[in-house]
Parts: structure tokens; sequence; C-alpha cells
């Protein structure tokens, strides 16, 4: 028996939670682009985090800092989800086969899924499981549905076109792996969308602007000091300590010693430029939100549509995402060029006075960026 969910498509995207949540809400009738799905949620925003930072191929090791672009990710209480009048159903499993049962009930209704995995376990990534390395349990992909006779499983993945043939079995230790943190373990979750039936949401003019009041709370008024502005500031200052706090050496999975800066390195290039953030630590996909904007004609001609003024505070602020999108990516590469042409003598070859005044100046053009989208009312 295949079953597949009749008309459900998957288009390539940049960030996999993004272009998963896109996917189902044109399944559901409300067709978008993923920068819209992205900004509708309401989850930019900028985290740094200190110490004890465990990664999944750093054996015995600890890590000096992450940095995060999102304030959130898909839960029940999605706020696109909310806008849209769609509720969404979370599920977690503690057996591998008891999830793979339920996700076939739901699949067998015509409904497909979002479900988290272990990036590492997918086959079309194409990593050597030998080497056991790049474990991220935090990866979301759609179930479109699956093949019994052949045992495998049809997925959409962020930046694959089509559906891809993933076994059974191999799809069950991605959905159950327990590499790094608990925080990123997928614990067989599975996400399930229901429109409300008698399809009432807010005007998408006015949800753009509960979406954007969202952002502009994450990066002004956080709840840590470690988040948002005060988070950038903090992040600021720490790299006129990386001379000291990267100078020393680390071990990977197999027992190779690395220089920490390197690994450091290369790994903040990730966090802001590749590892599904469509670029520059989510900011480019936030600035084709605010394009999209200006010239949608929901927004401009349905509903509770803008005033002139309100576009103009768009207009406004387009240029500092700008600005901060394409210092965010001028550190990244400053941190891969250093790492793949110096490697273990990177921090040698990294003007760290320079890389703060950037982040300073990225700090500058926010600020100014979140308060002028502020001014947006409700």
């Amino acid at each position: 028996m295949k079953i597949i969910v009749r008309d459900f498509i998957h288009r390539i995207g940049h960030h996999c939670e993004s272009s998963s949540m896109r996917d189902l809400f044109e399944f559901y009738g409300f067709p978008m682009s993923e920068a819209m799905a992205f900004g509708l949620d309401g989850t930019l925003g900028f985290g740094f985090f200190k110490n004890d930072v465990q990664i999944s191929f750093i054996s015995d090791s600890n890590l000096p800092f992450f940095l995060g672009g999102k304030q959130g990710t898909i839960e029940p209480n999605s706020l696109a989800c909310r806008l849209l009048g769609i509720t969404i159903r979370k599920q977690s499993f503690s057996n591998a086969d008891k999830a793979w049962e339920e996700s076939k009930k739901i699949l067998n209704q015509n409904q497909p899924l979002i479900l988290r995995v272990d990036i590492a376990y997918m086959p079309y990534e194409g990593f050597d499981q030998q080497l056991n390395e790049a474990h991220f349990g935090g990866h979301a992909v759609t179930l479109a549905g699956y093949d019994e006779e052949k045992k495998v499983t049809f997925i959409g993945d962020t930046e694959f076109e089509g559906f891809q043939e993933v076994s059974f079995d191999v799809l069950k230790l991605a959905r159950s792996s327990t590499y790094g943190p608990k925080f990123l373990h997928p614990n067989n979750t599975q996400f399930s969308m229901i429109p409300r039936p008698d399809g009432k949401h807010p005007p998408l003019a006015a949800g753009v602007k509960v979406a954007i009041q969202q952002v502009v709370n994450n990066m002004l008024r956080p709840s840590m000091n470690n988040i948002g502005i005060q988070g950038l500031n903090l992040f600021a200052k720490s790299i006129l300590n990386w001379n000291v706090k990267l100078n020393k050496t680390i071990k990977n999975s197999r027992n190779e010693v690395h220089s920490l800066a390197q690994v450091m390195f290369e790994l903040t290039y990730a966090y802001i430029e590749t590892w599904g953030t469509g670029g520059a630590l989510f900011r480019k996909l936030y600035k084709s939100f605010l394009e999209e904007i200006l010239n949608h004609p929901e927004i401009k001609d349905g509903q509770r549509a803008w005033k002139n003024e309100e576009f103009a505070l768009v207009s406004d602020a387009i240029p500092h995402i700008t600005l901060s999108s394409e210092k965010w990516t001028a550190i990244a590469n400053i941190l891969k060029n250093a790492a793949i042409n110096y490697k273990e003598e990177c921090l040698n070859y990294v003007n760290l006075n320079d890389l703060h005044t950037i982040i300073l100046e990225i700090i500058s053009e926010e600020e100014q960026l979140w308060k002028i989208l502020s001014k947006l009312k409700i």
C-alpha cells in the first residue's frame, strides 16, 4: 500500500522550520512565500549563550559560546498559526514504533506532518555515518506519505526538490536520536495542523503588524540580558576577549586535536550563514518579508489595509536591515576565510577590534530598525 497526501507540495526553501510551515500553510489554503511564513511567526531575534554549550561532535568538551538568530521554534502557540486561524497539534513519543504508527494514522487521513529529526541520519544529506558527526536533532522536515511494500517514507526537506525516500528504520533512528544536549533531542515529535472549521482569522494586514511587534519585543524588550539588543552588546564585548578565550585546543570525536579558534570560527560562520538561516542570521529572510509587505495586495487593498505612512515606516526600516545583513555576512566571511587560510593560526590573523566595531555598527542599525518598526500600531 502506498499513501501520498493528495495535493501536498514541497517547495525549496532556506530555513527548515519556515519552509516546512509554508508547505503546510499552502496545503491548507494559505498560499504564501517562505519569507511571509517566517515573518508571520514573529520568531526573529538574537541570543548569545556563553559557556557550557555542548556540540555533539566535540567529545568531552564545552564550547565557549553559541549564537542564535531566533527567539522561538515550532510550538502549539505558533503566532503564524494563530494569525491564520490554524490549530497546530504537537505530539511526542517515548517509543519510535508508536510514533510511526501515529504518523501513519494521520497520513491515512490525508494530512501531512512536520517531523523533528536528527539531520545526520537523513541519507540524502550525504553525511558519513562512520564519523559520527553533524548530529543535530532540531531539524524540521515534512512527511508526505509512505510505501508499505518498499518500507520507505516520503520526506520534504528544505533545500531538496521534491520528496526524498527514507526507509522506515532510518526515519525511526532520526526521530529518536539522543545525540547532543537534551533540548535538541527530537523525541519522536510531530506536528499536524487543523484549520478552524469556521475559517475565521484576523485580516493579513492586521496580523502582519502583530507579528512585527512580536519581533520588536524580542529585540528591544527581551526577558533576559543575553537576548535581543542586550545580547548583541554582550556578544560585542566578548569578542575583545577571544585572544584569551579561544587560544586553546579541543578534541573532536576521533580524539584529534584542533585549534579552538578554528573550530569556533567555522561554527560561527555556520551559525550566521549556512545552518538554515537563509543568510545573515535570518536577517536576509526577514528583509524579504519586509520587502514583500510593500507590494502585498491584501496589505495594500484588503481588509484593514495599511495607510501610506505605515508603508513609509517599512520603507524606512529596510535600509537598516539591509546594512545589518551585509555586516553579519561580512563577519561570517572574515571568520571563514581566516579558518580556511590560516587554520590553527587563524586567531592571529583576525583583528578583534575591527570585528568588535562591526558588531557595534550592527547594534546601531538594528536599534534604529526596531525603533522605526515599533511605531507601527496594531
